[in-house]
């Protein structure tokens, strides 16, 4: 376990077959209506995968929102009902409250979609988010957040990446 949670197996790690999947980060800036565009490459991957409506959620305190088509969400509702070390009860708290939380989101021809204003104040929005691949879902950050953490990260990585370009460069 790392401070980043478990560390998948190679096999865990890569992303679900037949399924929209996302990568890479994009800022974009939020409109005066807290309207934002789904990044071009993430909106290609749900207009392929049609995986149904999308839903935004924010799980307890994360710094960032989570954007879900459908059929992902209910495979988070799945999983959480197979957890071995949750009882029935602790199990139907999470997924009501998965449901309680999230809300769908409807963009337009162009991906576009409004940020509801109690998620905009909680985290802070104010001028541009980075939208962030995390495989199954985008992350949505504050862009300042986002860039604090990239700044972060680079420095958890320096010691390690010597390593990592040897296996990069195969």
């Amino acid at each position: 376990m790392s401070d980043i949670g478990p560390i998948p197996s190679t096999e865990a790690a890569r992303a679900p077959q037949g399924r929209a999947t996302f990568f890479g980060t994009n800022y974009h800036k939020v409109s005066g209506k807290n309207q934002v565009a789904i990044p071009k490459q993430h909106k290609r991957a749900l207009d392929e995968a049609q995986e149904g409506p999308l839903l935004l959620m924010r799980w307890q305190n994360e710094p960032y929102l989570r954007l879900y088509t459908k059929k992902q969400f209910d495979q988070k509702l799945d999983e959480v009902k197979q957890k071995q070390n949750l009882s029935n009860e602790e199990k139907s708290q999470v997924i009501e409250y998965m449901a309680r939380v999230c809300e769908p989101v409807e963009p337009d021809s162009q991906g576009r979609f409004v940020l509801p204003a109690k998620w905009m104040d909680a985290l802070s929005i104010r001028d541009e988010v980075a939208f962030c691949g995390a495989f199954t879902f985008i992350k949505i950050w504050p862009a300042e957040l986002q860039r604090d953490v990239e700044k972060t990260e680079e420095e958890k990585l320096a010691p390690v990446s010597e390593k990592v370009t040897s296996i990069l460069n195969l």
